[in-house]
């Protein structure tokens, strides 16, 4: 309660919806404008951008640089944020004079890290290249995985 003020915590979910709506908005404009042609059925479990992108007819670079930048901004920006806050962690843990303690605090922090390692690992696999380079059977494998495991 001393850090996170009503009006921070405010402001941090407002920056988040609008920065998401943006991003999402800014995304489907470009999608609209793209033409499909052959088969309309996706080979996924959900509409996902690599089976998407096989579907198109028209040039989608554009839209693919633009997932580009939104995906390493969103994923690996996150992803910075989440390793710099856990280096600060244990830093204080590995700095507590008790041994029993820094047990405690990393077997606390273990199962967050696990869980951290298959979402940003498969996110990391999924939307961190090219939907080129990434054939339909692995974006399937890893999207079931990463929706099982997790």
């Amino acid at each position: 309660a001393a850090v996170m003020k009503r009006q921070l915590c405010t402001h941090l979910v407002v920056a988040a919806w609008v920065t998401g709506f943006t991003l999402s908005s800014y995304h489907l404009v470009l999608l609209s404008k793209l033409t499909f042609c052959g088969p309309n059925k996706v080979h996924h479990f959900f509409c996902d951008n690599s089976p998407l992108f096989k579907l198109f007819s028209s040039d989608a670079s554009l839209l693919w640089k633009v997932d580009s930048i939104f995906i390493s901004f969103a994923v690996l920006g996150s992803l910075c944020l989440v390793l710099v806050s856990y280096m600060c962690i244990f830093h204080c843990i590995l700095h507590m004079p008790a041994a029993s303690g820094r047990k405690k605090a990393f077997a606390a922090c273990s199962s967050h890290l696990i869980n951290l390692a298959i979402v940003y690992g498969s996110c990391i696999v999924l939307y961190a290249q090219s939907s080129k380079d990434v054939s339909l059977e692995t974006n399937t494998t890893v999207a079931l995985l990463n929706t099982v495991l997790y």
